[in-house]
């Protein structure tokens, strides 16, 4: 049977089941990866994905059920897990079916140019960034990691309710990982850039950028203990964002897990800081019209002007908390449960350079590299101590490359602490969010080293 038939009968065998309310929620995907070493094929692989999750009100809780088939097996299959998954239930969680938003924005997430692409000009692609990155530099020694990858996915939601709405999107990406040698020293770098259009990625550029980035790190030394003004690169202001994302969910705050319940219009940061979460993003790698309840999309402001204004809800978390949902609900898969997550998340970028900001520091320490984020960082408190790489800034420019320290502090700290935002901001790594910042000068901060 096509797939409509499919819908049609399980819905039809869902009311005469007891289902009150029920949706459909398909997820396909295919994607293409291709690592190299020495000129020659290291991993290829090839896959393709197709699922989807029924989920339904039954006794008045929401029951799920999941399925990579679709035929009358299935059907009885998906009906009878959704009436045991609900029964099951010890607690109601409020879900329910949403019947649909009035409109929905127009986002282009789909270029066609990315299905275009043969198999063996990836294969090239990633052949010639990789001789590119050898080239680039006589220190480079060596090339751990390079590859290619491209993905393309389709979302479609249809409920009883009368909902029928889809969207198709595609990526492509590059990465590499040089490693450089001098005297004796060693040093390595990595760098990667993803986009919706295969011609925004210059591999050129990206191995000059990351040769760049290796050799300049090579006869990092220790500097001494002490507090110092400290600016963070884009890159990792991005991911200490990215670390501490859940505290703006309306899902952890739910949970007790978000120091931020509650806290709605106090200033919680820097007047220098307003922190967006948009879905409609021209380009967006996590740009999308609807989220996976099926409500249209709008971008929000999280921090504006250092003012806390809203946690990102769905429609349980908002209805919980008395809000309304900023339709960031969001799935892990085609099979997961309803949870909460940002879409393109970022610092909003000023039109200061990162050289005008180290200027403004004049003596302090660039941070470029940080390390043990997942064992290093509390999550809910905010607090962290995480190894480090970066330069000593000196007369506002960058002197010497430092290694071997620890920087210390808290998360909600560096929120309120931050002087200056750059306008360096990239949104160019690809997942269910785009998390991402400008390099920011984030005041005083402890850095432990020799």
């Amino acid at each position: 049977m096509n797939r409509q038939e499919f819908i049609d009968k399980l819905f039809a065998g869902a009311k005469q089941a007891g289902i009150e309310e029920c949706e459909a929620y398909f997820s396909s995907g295919e994607g293409f990866e291709v690592d190299v070493l020495d000129g020659a094929i290291k991993e290829y692989s090839v896959s393709e994905s197709s699922g989807m999750c029924f989920r339904g009100i039954y006794q008045g809780k929401m029951g799920y059920a999941s399925t990579e088939i679709e035929d009358e097996e299935a059907i009885d299959m998906l009906i009878e897990g959704v009436k045991t998954n609900a029964l099951l239930l010890e607690t109601d969680d409020g879900e329910s079916i949403f019947e649909g938003s009035e409109s929905y924005p127009e986002v282009e997430c789909f270029d066609e140019k990315v299905t275009q692409i043969s198999a063996q000009q990836k294969i090239a692609d990633a052949i010639e960034l990789e001789k590119l990155t050898k080239a680039a530099d006589p220190r480079v020694n060596r090339v751990e990691g390079c590859g290619v990858q491209t993905g393309t996915s389709c979302v479609r939601i249809v409920n009883s309710k009368g909902l029928d709405i889809s969207c198709r999107s595609a990526a492509y990406g590059a990465a590499v990982a040089p490693v450089v040698v001098e005297d004796g020293k060693v040093n390595f770098s990595f760098a990667m850039k993803a986009s919706r259009h295969p011609g925004d990625i210059d591999i050129n550029e990206l191995a000059q950028k990351s040769v760049k980035k290796a050799v300049e790190g090579l006869g990092a030394v220790s500097i001494p203990s002490g507090s110092y003004k400290c600016v963070l690169q884009n890159d990792m202001a991005g991911t200490l964002l990215a670390t501490f994302a859940g505290v703006f969910s309306g899902e952890s705050a739910r949970k007790g897990m978000s120091l931020l319940k509650g806290r709605e219009g106090e200033t919680i940061a820097s007047p220098c800081v307003t922190l967006t979460d948009d879905p409609l993003l021209k380009d967006g790698l996590a740009s999308a019209p609807f989220d996976a309840e099926g409500v249209a999309r709008s971008r929000h402001d999280i921090i504006r002007d250092g003012v806390f204004e809203t946690l990102l809800h769905n429609r349980v978390t908002a209805k919980e908390l008395g809000k309304a949902t900023t339709a960031n609900a969001a799935k892990a898969g085609y099979a997961g449960k309803v949870t909460v997550a940002p879409s393109n998340l970022f610092i909003q970028p000023s039109d200061k350079t990162p050289e005008d900001i180290m200027n403004e520091v004049g003596e302090g320490v660039l941070i470029t590299s940080l390390m043990g984020m997942h064992s290093g960082a509390n999550p809910i408190s905010g607090d962290f101590s995480l190894g480090a790489k970066g330069f000593m800034i000196k007369d506002g420019k960058k002197a010497f490359p430092v290694e071997q320290i620890t920087i210390a502090g808290n998360f909600f700290e560096i929120l309120k602490n931050i002087r200056a935002v750059a306008n360096d901001l990239e949104m160019n790594r690809p997942g269910q969010s785009c998390i991402a910042s400008p390099a920011l000068y984030i005041g005083e901060i402890s850095i432990a080293g020799k």
